[in-house]
């Protein structure tokens, strides 16, 4: 009798998967952390963003001191003729505006050669328009030192001309394009009581670091060079601006393709229009910066809750939103006296 064909004894074993409800959890909980981190990791690109844009005007204020060396002045804040050399800013209107002939060429262009691009700097006809065909590859050339890494408006912008005379219901027409820029100098600020047009765009004498035509020395800034700003910035996202000047006739406004959130996208883009050297120069004057009911002719940082600002010292400094608005006018003056403490 045959014995039994027995096979060796062996264990099954099943391998279990995850259930639905178990991934559900498991991708719940990787939703959590993703949305924990994203915050941080936002925020510590941000910080690395603003130090770039800090080291930017870090370049810009050793390139102005290395043209005050050169030149025993600092650059004008644009180079443009009058029709009228005797205009005079008419009272009760601080929005007026000169008729400009140019050429139009700013300080930031003038600062091209102390920023290592002299090179760059000779291809520049400044005796020429921004708009004279020789001119026009310099013109639309990004900057990456003019740019602030946080700013969300393109490089490439057009500049417009709201009528002769400017009007708030006039369709912008575009007049030639360029490359923008992220920052802008300084022209003054305002002061409580005695002239009401003191500050103005056009109103002289000026009392910051950049208008047209004029070059202020060191010694001009009695303030203290460490209490005067020089450049602010104000981003292409709120305003276009190139670089490189002004042209004779434009008029500065609101990005209108990005409209700050603040402002009423039922206005006509000319609506706000400011005079034309508020392409390369603007002040304090109503308010101290980031103003949600401010003008193309202020300053408005991207930062969040703070903005970066150069003084004449070649320092840079971090400046909280909510500074007091008469200790921002200060800091925007050069020559008024004022005494500021800690800001």
């Amino acid at each position: 009798m045959s014995e039994p064909n027995l096979r060796a004894g062996r264990t099954t074993s099943f391998r279990r998967g995850f259930t639905l409800i178990e991934l559900l959890v498991v991708i719940a909980i990787i939703a959590v952390l993703v949305a924990l981190l994203l915050p941080a990791v936002q925020q510590a690109r941000e910080a690395a963003r603003k130090t770039q844009c800090k080291n930017h005007l870090k370049q810009q204020g050793l390139a102005l001191h290395n043209y005050h060396d050169a030149f025993t002045a600092f650059p004008p804040g644009v180079v443009s003729r009058l029709a009228d050399p005797n205009w005079t800013l008419p009272a009760g209107n601080c929005t007026a505006a000169p008729d400009d002939l140019g050429p139009g060429w700013s300080f930031f262009t003038r600062m091209l050669p102390f920023l290592e691009q002299g090179t760059f700097a000779n291809t520049i006809d400044m005796n020429l328009p921004l708009t004279a065909p020789v001119n026009a590859k310099a013109r639309n050339t990004n900057v990456t030192v003019f740019r602030c890494p946080t700013d969300p408006g393109p490089t490439a912008i057009s500049i417009y001309d709201c009528g002769n005379p400017p009007s708030v219901t006039a369709t912008p027409t575009v007049m030639t394009d360029a490359s923008s820029t992220s920052f802008v100098g300084v022209l003054g600020g305002a002061k409580t009581g005695g002239d009401p047009l003191y500050g103005c765009y056009e109103h002289q004498p000026f009392n910051g670091m950049f208008h047209r035509n004029v070059a202020v020395r060191m010694r001009d800034i009695t303030d203290g060079t460490s209490s005067t700003i020089g450049i602010a910035e104000r981003h292409s996202g709120f305003v276009r601006s190139a670089w490189s000047g002004i042209v004779a006739g434009q008029e500065v406004l609101f990005n209108f393709d990005m409209r700050p959130m603040q402002y009423n996208p039922s206005l006509a883009p000319c609506q706000n229009w400011r005079p034309t050297i508020t392409a390369v120069v603007a002040h304090s004057r109503q308010s101290a910066f980031n103003d949600p009911t401010g003008s193309p002719g202020g300053f408005v940082t991207p930062h969040i809750g703070s903005g970066n600002f150069l003084l004449m010292d070649g320092s840079v400094r971090a400046l909280n939103a909510n500074i007091d608005k008469q200790v921002m006018w200060a800091l925007c003056t050069r020559n008024n006296g004022e005494v500021i403490g800690d800001f």
